[in-house]
């Protein structure tokens, strides 16, 4: 029997199932359980190694001669570079579509073939996030809607929907604004203090604190105030634990996520990661609580509530009221741990993504070759002269939303996610490549468990969708009408770019962050100028979840930063 048939048909519960007729002592039981289930995964372990690779119909695309080591693949090389920048690498040697190898040389895929990524895009649930990679997000995010796949998944948005239509949106309009003032006027206070000139400014930080705070009042109607007591506040430190640049991706790590029992070995990285998840978790908890007890004492009463209950506006108190709702079955209600990964949701992915993209687009209307772009876009803002325009308003101003645009095409904050194919598929392509073998195919045939890298960065730089200038900060690339056509197969559910991927699984806070991102550019801009520092630091992209710029310090270690310097508009 083949080694194949013996991991087919030796399954954990089978091991267990011999046991039963087993006379053993309470150590004997524990002897043969371990035994047999380590027998179980090094025998799906010797089949992933030595059967998959040979089997797998992705070993003739094309790809990278060199598969690293045995064990590590080209995964090392990968995580030692900059994020993508290997990928972009074998794109431009071997074409959109291409192999390389993971952990134990598995074959894995990466295309930014439109028609391809909007077939897996499209078919979300016969393409889920592999068991690893949700491991990971849960110990992060909790069991939310970043976590669940399939019918759990359509659960949990269905209910979650009601909280990021636009009519929400626009109630949230208020908060925006008043925190993307207080930003402003601290800024004008830091450069008036500084006396003549400009005054050097860590943006990210500023910027961080800032979205922190429109998603505890937007999100959860509380006030975290770290605009004004900043490190002071313990969810900000637990916050810049989480997203340490120095928390590099550890390649043991990556081994260890396919053996259960070895992930458990604690690491200084998951030491960190579960404190500043303890903190996150007990404030979550405590808001829900609070919450779910006003929202109850409004109704009048236990149990259901009515959606017309009227408390609060924030996005926690209409989850809570949708998942709550007496016309809502209790098999299709959120648990209290599906709950809590929402609030972890919303903190976390809700403030770090719209505060570092915010951050490198003032880093590029910084720099020198782009200064015409950020005075463009002042004009512009200063057309309005409302202090706060509505939605309507500001999304009509084009070359902001072409600015917007531009900086979630040319800055991808997530620059790829994977994806596990949950059956044999066979993925259609656009664009027609030739393998290995030299013939020319226009499919892709994937089998069952083999995972794919959707490269959503590279796919925002590819000079086939958007043109040789793809490489360029160019907004007037939005305002020239459809000069880019390929973009329309591109399958995200905003403006032909994957920052928001797109489908059934597409970022349901998408809408929130647009405008959430516009206001403070129209607070910022209008009233503020940015350059680069005299004498720069460089720059790096560090990925600890989203792309952060870090700057590297003395000792060898990674800063989250971003200094610019800023001085005040003049007035007329």
């Amino acid at each position: 029997m083949s080694i194949s048939s013996v991991s087919e048909s030796f399954t954990l519960a089978q091991a267990k199932r011999l046991l039963e007729d087993f006379p053993y002592n309470g150590w004997q039981v524990a002897g043969a359980a371990t035994g047999s289930y380590l027998a179980y995964k090094v025998i799906k372990l010797l089949k992933l190694w030595l059967i998959n690779p040979k089997l797998s119909p992705l070993i003739n695309l094309p790809g990278p001669e060199s598969y690293g080591s045995i064990i590590w693949g080209n995964m090392a090389e990968v995580v030692k570079a900059p994020p993508l920048a290997l990928h972009e690498e074998w794109f431009d040697k071997y074409g959109h579509t291409i192999t390389f190898r993971g952990l134990f040389l598995a074959p894995r895929l990466s295309t930014k073939d439109p028609k391809a990524l909007a077939h897996i895009i499209n078919h979300c649930y016969e393409y889920p996030k592999p068991s690893e990679m949700r491991s990971m997000l849960s110990s992060i995010f909790g069991k939310g809607v970043l976590f669940a796949e399939g019918d759990d998944h359509r659960r949990q948005r269905k209910i979650m929907n009601p909280c990021f239509g636009l009519g929400r949106i626009r109630d949230l309009m208020p908060v925006f604004y008043d925190k993307a003032f207080e930003l402003r006027d601290i800024w004008v206070r830091q450069v008036v203090e500084g006396g003549p000139g400009d005054r050097e400014i860590d943006v990210l930080v500023w910027l961080t604190r800032t979205t922190l705070d429109v998603i505890g009042l937007a999100g959860f109607g509380y006030e975290f105030d770290t605009l004004a007591n900043g490190e002071k506040n313990e969810l900000v430190r637990a916050f810049m634990d989480l997203f340490s640049p120095n928390q590099d991706i550890s390649i043991l790590r990556l081994v260890l996520s396919f053996i259960p029992i070895l992930d458990r070995i604690p690491t200084e990285r998951e030491r960190i990661t579960a404190q500043s998840k303890a903190i996150v978790d007990r404030i979550g908890i405590q808001l829900v609580r609070d919450k779910r007890a006003a929202i109850v004492a409004a109704s009048g009463g236990e149990g259901g509530v009515e959606k017309k209950t009227v408390e609060g506006q924030d996005l926690l108190s209409v989850l809570i009221k949708a998942n709550m709702a007496t016309d809502v079955n209790d098999s299709e209600r959120m648990s209290e741990e599906e709950v809590m990964g929402q609030i972890c949701t919303m903190l976390i992915a809700g403030h770090e993504t719209t505060a570092t993209s915010v951050t490198w687009l003032l880093y590029d209307l910084s720099r020198p070759q782009y200064q015409h772009i950020q005075t463009k876009l002042r004009e512009e803002l200063l057309t309005l002269t409302s202090e706060r325009p509505t939605m309507e308003e500001l999304n009509n101003l084009t070359y902001l939303d072409a600015v917007v645009r531009e900086n979630l095409r040319y800055r991808t904050v997530v620059d790829s996610t994977i994806r596990c194919a949950s059956k044999d598929d066979i993925i259609p392509v656009s664009t027609p490549y030739k393998d290995r073998k030299g013939v020319e195919r226009m499919e892709i045939r994937i089998a069952a468990g083999e995972l794919i890298l959707v490269p959503i960065g590279s796919l925002g730089r590819d000079k086939a969708i958007w043109g040789e200038d793809a490489e360029e900060f160019n907004p007037e690339r939005w305002l020239k009408g459809n000069t880019h056509p390929r973009s329309a197969e591109i399958p995200g559910v905003f403006s032909g770019i994957l920052t928001f991927l797109g489908g059934p699984r597409s970022c349901i806070g998408y809408r929130f962050a647009l405008m959430e991102m516009k206001v403070l550019i129209f607070a910022l801009i209008r009233n503020l100028s940015f350059e680069l520092p005299e004498n720069p630091p460089r720059i790096e992209r560090r990925s600890q979840i989203v792309t952060r710029p870090a700057i590297r310090q003395a000792d060898g270690k990674f800063k989250n930063s971003m200094p610019l310097r800023v001085k005040l508009v003049p007035s007329d």
